[in-house]
């Protein structure tokens, strides 16, 4: 049996060893009544913990009482934080299968239980749950938690986690209509990753594509170009999985070198748990799309050389791409058509951008609407086009729609309009800009540049 002596000790370098596998430093669990001084003279075992002091750690570090006492949880508390695992892990298999609402409610739950879930598993399920509300249109929610996950010291450049809750960042801010939210966090997170590791690797190219959507949006093409520019050079190398483990093999290496321990080790790490190719393949599709659609909204559009791009990323997402990444290059094509006067293939492509997009994803459908009904007036086929611009009304106007007020609603109305008068209607026209300067917060302003630029207006 151990003296009470040793039981004060093993019971300090229980929650000490706790503590540092959480990620938390001792001001993290300090607070009313319990100062860092007296946890540190605790952890050192110079101090018993009083029993409603365990409790409170207990609860801040995910563990029982028991297991803080003895080193040991009891069967039943074992089989409870199973439990509670596996319900995530289902979450996260639902959130891949599209049932969000369901993903949603499990992750709820098990942010709720009392005792709390384990650490890890509460971190998993606050991850989960941002993605969840992302999918359910719900970004101001989704951005309350993800920015608390990112302000968390533990992580920073190189880890997994922090690449993929810095690109949701960006997604987030953006479907909340803050670009240049969107903007400012993707070109802070890039140089803080450019400052870890100077080669470009996949964690560059999935936050370039996220920060070249976010400048694009902002109306930043200069920008957006330059970047996709840097990247593209590297993006086939970056593809082979030598050069990858390389890049991250020698950013740990300087890393060590610096003293930073924890982010030589995070590094390493990476480089022997590289992400699937398929992945990494994904990014370099998105990457050549993101630049194809950039060649179409320049000062001087080429849509000849904006369609050599989209043909390639459109071969590389139909092979590991999402259903949203192939319907945004489906769209992107639709446009170059149109532009090269292609309207039968601009047509097409159009209609499965619709296909892919799905009727829960307005967002990108409203925008394959409006390619559809331009390309259908093209081709004189004056009902189908303006049936599709009724549509593209409907969904506007409708509570669920993927367009959060401001510039894209408005830039989306702005189109409409322009449409409207190439039909020779201009009241249905003088509508959609009045409806555009309302979201986008106007009053008595001039329209907002457009930007789909029909072919033949």
């Amino acid at each position: 049996m151990e003296s009470g002596q040793d039981a004060t000790t093993e019971i300090g370098r229980r929650l000490r060893d706790l503590r540092r596998e959480r990620g938390l430093k001792q001001s993290d669990l300090a607070g009313e009544g319990m100062s860092v001084s007296y946890l540190s003279l605790l952890e050192s075992g110079k101090r018993p913990v009083t029993p409603a002091i365990l409790h409170r750690l207990a609860a801040e570090l995910g563990c029982t009482v028991e297991f803080l006492r003895t080193g040991q949880e009891g069967d039943r508390e074992l089989e409870r934080q199973q439990e509670l695992l596996l319900r995530i892990t289902l979450g996260e298999l639902a959130l891949r299968g599209g049932e969000y609402g369901a993903a949603l409610a499990a992750c709820d739950a098990v942010l709720a239980e009392d005792p709390p879930a384990e650490t890890a598993t509460r971190r998993r399920a606050k991850i989960a749950r941002a993605d969840a509300l992302e999918r359910l249109n719900r970004p101001a929610e989704a951005l309350a938690v993800l920015h608390e996950l990112y302000r968390d010291a533990a992580l920073g450049p190189g880890a997994a986690e922090w690449l993929r809750l810095a690109v949701a960042l960006c997604r987030c801010h953006l479907l909340a209509g803050e670009p240049a939210s969107a903007v400012e966090l993707g070109q802070g997170a890039l140089a803080r990753l450019d400052a870890v590791i100077a080669t470009p690797t996949e964690d560059h190219l999935g936050l370039g594509v996220a920060l070249i959507e976010a400048q694009h949006r902002s109306g930043g093409l200069a920008a957006a170009k330059e970047l996709a520019d840097r990247l593209l050079p590297h993006a086939e190398r970056t593809a082979s999985p030598a050069a990858r483990a390389a890049a991250f093999r020698h950013a740990s290496r300087r890393a060590q070198q610096r003293g930073e321990t924890a982010l030589a080790l995070t590094l390493a790490e990476r480089a022997l748990a590289l992400p699937a190719e398929d992945e990494v393949a994904r990014y370099l599709g998105l990457l050549k799309a993101g630049y194809g659609s950039l060649l179409l909204d320049g000062p001087e559009p080429e849509p000849g050389l904006a369609k050599k791009y989209l043909a390639l990323a459109g071969q590389e997402l139909a092979r590991c791409g999402r259903q949203l990444d192939r319907a945004g290059c489906e769209l992107s094509l639709a446009r170059a058509d149109l532009m090269l006067g292609e309207y039968a293939d601009g047509a097409a492509h159009a209609e499965r951008a619709l296909d892919l997009a799905g009727e829960g994803h307005t967002g990108v459908g409203v925008w394959a609407w409006l390619q559809l009904g331009e390309a259908r007036r093209l081709q004189g086929r004056t009902r189908e086009a303006t049936e599709a611009l009724h549509t593209v009304e409907r969904l506007l106007g409708e509570e669920q729609a993927l367009l959060a007020a401001g510039r894209e609603r408005a830039e989306v109305w702005r189109a409409l309009g322009d449409q409207w008068l190439g039909h020779g209607c201009p009241e249905a026209a003088m509508n959609a800009y009045r409806q555009g300067l309302a979201a986008a917060g106007l009053s008595g302003a001039a329209p907002l540049r457009a930007v789909l630029r029909p072919a033949g207006l």
